[in-house]
């Protein structure tokens, strides 16, 4: 594909999406004003899909910093402190786990287990400390037993959580702890099992793409035009044709990564060649684009933005 990029169009791929106070307080809490994530967290702690990606940016951004630290040691008992530290210590850990780089990190994975714990009990009803012990296990590596115990303990406090269902499924990606089969068998049941509208429709797309990922890792440049052809297999029309009836057409897309969904459903659709299914979903993108899937196949900001010329036009 030709590198192509637009004069008048910019990828954002700033995890925040549309969610601008969320932008703002991740830009304030880099400086070390806390007090706009403090009152963000606040805000959210009924609207859990909110909540979790939320939490999810502020501890990407907190990582490796300390200002997080000095919200702690003025209000130790706060529950969206002790929630936001216990995701970014997991972070931290699965991060050095993955060698993605030295995070600086001095917890043992008991230790950040322990503050998980501790969150959740301080947040009885809340389904992020839960959502983080889920990530956690990818680090940990532990057993199914224990690990679909966090599952449950999620699903019983938001059961059609996106985010959790989600670190649920890379979980099981065979590049972790599971397999290929039990990949496409969490994704398959979940969507099924879930209510028309929910985001969970797009789970059998992000195993797709991980599928092909997987994939492609182990074929030589000369052999990925046939491995394109997997976007073109009857299953994933079959899947695009739900998706599409069930959620993309619904207008119910509000959940707060909704951006991310649309940038699976976009990608797929494109190389299914059902590129006329495939400029709404863009047009619903705007700029937010996301590295994956976009990633899997050649240089994420030149490989969208080829796509919306072709497809919008200028």
């Amino acid at each position: 594909m030709a590198v192509f990029r637009s004069k008048a169009f910019k990828a954002s791929f700033d995890p925040a999406f549309d969610d601008l106070d969320l932008a703002e307080a991740r830009d304030e809490l880099a400086q070390g004003r806390w007090e706009p994530a403090r009152d963000l967290l606040e805000d959210t702690r009924r609207n859990w899909d909110r909540r979790a990606h939320r939490i999810k940016v502020l501890a990407d951004t907190t990582a490796a910093s300390a200002w997080l630290e000095r919200w702690l040691a003025l209000d130790p008992h706060n529950p969206d402190a002790l929630t936001l530290q216990a995701h970014v210590e997991v972070v931290r850990l699965v991060r050095a786990r993955a060698q993605v780089r030295d995070t600086g990190t001095n917890k043992t994975a008991q230790d950040v287990e322990d503050l998980c714990r501790r969150a959740a009990s301080l947040s009885p009803k809340d389904p992020m400390p839960w959502i983080s012990l889920i990530t956690l296990a990818r680090a940990q590596g532990v057993n199914r037993d224990e690990f679909w115990a966090r599952w449950h303990g999620m699903r019983e406090r938001d059961p059609w959580n996106r985010e959790g269902h989600h670190q649920t499924l890379i979980y099981l990606f065979a590049a972790w702890h599971g397999s290929h089969a039990e990949m496409y068998d969490f994704a398959y049941w979940l969507a099924g099992e879930a209510p028309v509208g929910s985001p969970l429709a797009v789970l059998p797309l992000v195993a797709h793409a991980e599928s092909y990922r997987a994939h492609s890792a182990d074929k030589r440049a000369t052999m990925r035009a046939g491995l394109d052809m997997m976007w073109t297999e009857d299953q994933v029309g079959l899947d695009l044709d739900r998706i599409l009836e069930q959620w993309f057409r619904r207008q119910e897309r509000q959940h707060a990564q909704a951006k991310a969904d649309l940038n699976y459903l976009a990608h797929a659709l494109i190389y299914a060649d059902r590129h006329s299914d495939a400029r709404p979903v863009i047009q619903a993108i705007g700029n937010h684009v996301t590295r994956v899937p976009w990633a899997y196949t050649g240089d994420p900001e030149s490989s969208f933005t080829y796509w919306r010329q072709r497809l919008l036009g200028g």
